[in-house]
């Protein structure tokens, strides 16, 4: 494996996620559409998110590790530094996540991504989003280590 970026955004991740949707009725059709508030919470991503664009998007097999550490007002001292199971679901923050950095092309498809590592937690000292994207050698990097073998 070798690193071809790592970043991180300052401050609690946004909370809102890509599987917010709102809906109507027009005439006999439901029409799903992206809320405003989640559609400026993805815009704030792609911003915080430019600076660290490749020059050319990278190419895969990828694997991408993404930590997510949460601050909120009143933390006990158990909460600080250990998982977050409440909301928002963690997938759901991966969809949002992954469709903004491949808008960006830090990839062509995010079919390129071979292995992905998704965490989050809570942290009063270093609220953030944590990304490190990195190449992968079939070479190297056996996907039967996972499993211990074959």
């Amino acid at each position: 494996m070798k690193m071809l970026n790592e970043f991180v955004i300052k401050g609690s991740p946004e909370t809102r996620t890509a599987q917010q949707k709102g809906a109507r009725i027009m005439g006999r059709r439901i029409i799903f559409y992206e809320k405003p508030e989640v559609k400026k919470a993805k815009e704030e991503l792609y911003f915080s998110m430019m600076p660290h664009v490749p020059d050319e998007p990278y190419e895969g097999p990828i694997y991408l590790r993404v930590l997510w550490l949460f601050d909120k007002k009143t933390m006990t001292k158990a909460e600080n530094n250990s998982y977050k199971t409440s909301y928002p679901d963690l997938d759901n923050l991966a969809k949002g996540l992954l469709d903004v950095m491949t808008d960006l092309r830090f990839w062509n498809d995010d079919n390129e991504l071979s292995k992905l590592e998704l965490t989050k937690g809570w942290s009063k000292d270093y609220p953030g989003l944590f990304v490190q994207i990195w190449q992968l050698y079939p070479d190297e990097d056996s996907i039967l280590e996972w499993r211990g073998g074959v």
